[in-house]
Parts: C-alpha cells; sequence; structure tokens
C-alpha cells in the first residue's frame, strides 16, 4: 500500500469539502425552492439544482471515501473528478448564469481551478516517487 503524503491528503480532504458543498447546495435548492421559484420563474430549476448538488455530493463523497479507504484506485481517478468539478462547474456558469453574471469573480475560480489541477498533478507525483523509492 502506498501512504499519501501532505500533497495527498490535501488532495482527499479537497473531495471532501467538494461532496460536502455538493449536499449543502441540495439541501439548500430544498429549502430554499419558493425563493428560487419567484427569482427565477423557471420550473425547471430547483430541480436541477437538487440534481446537481446530490450528483456532485455523491460522487465528491464516493472519491473521497476510495481515497481515504486506499482502494486500489486507478491513478486517473483523482485526475477525472478534479476535471469533473471543474467542467461541471464552467459548464454551468456558461450556460446557465446570467450574462451580467459571467465575469464575477472569473480570476479567483480559474485561480483555484488552476489550484486544483496543481494539486492533483504534484499529489500524483509524490505517490510515484514514493512509490519508486519503495522498489
Amino acid at each position: 500500500m502506498r501512504k499519501p503524503g501532505f500533497l495527498g491528503k490535501l488532495l482527499r480532504f479537497s473531495f471532501l469539502l467538494a461532496g460536502l458543498s455538493g449536499f449543502l447546495r441540495l439541501y439548500g435548492a430544498i429549502r430554499q425552492q419558493p425563493d428560487i421559484l419567484t427569482f427565477s420563474q423557471k420550473a425547471w430549476l430547483p430541480a436541477y439544482l437538487m440534481v446537481a448538488g446530490g450528483l456532485m455530493g455523491v460522487l465528491n463523497i464516493a472519491i473521497w471515501i476510495f481515497l481515504k479507504r486506499k482502494f486500489a484506485v486507478p491513478m486517473w481517478l483523482p485526475w477525472a473528478g478534479v476535471l469533473m468539478n471543474i467542467i461541471a462547474y464552467w459548464s454551468e456558469r456558461l450556460l446557465l448564469w446570467a450574462p451580467t453574471q459571467h465575469g464575477t469573480n472569473a480570476l479567483w475560480v480559474i485561480a483555484l481551478n488552476v489550484a486544483w489541477l496543481l494539486l492533483a498533478g504534484l499529489s500524483q507525483y509524490q505517490m510515484k516517487r514514493r512509490h519508486y523509492e519503495h522498489e
């Protein structure tokens, strides 16, 4: 078994946070459904927010569990999780947000996405290096 280093643990923690964020989104969509309908006047939006939040919560928590329990996961799983989160966020931002909102906090989110990609890459590099040191 390869033991994760600090970067691996930090990556794992990022999936936990992303999963909790998804479940909080689900909870918020359930609790604020009347307000969402009043604000957007789109009947499908609360259902979309609930499904998207629940799905992102389940997927991220599943990845966190796989990494936490040290299951024999493929090396691409953390990459797939990071890319899935980034693509889902930007797809929603570009397709569902109002055009006036597209530019808000874009640099901050891009910086966070780059940091998450770097974290995935560096943690994978660290794991490979540790693996080859023990052979």
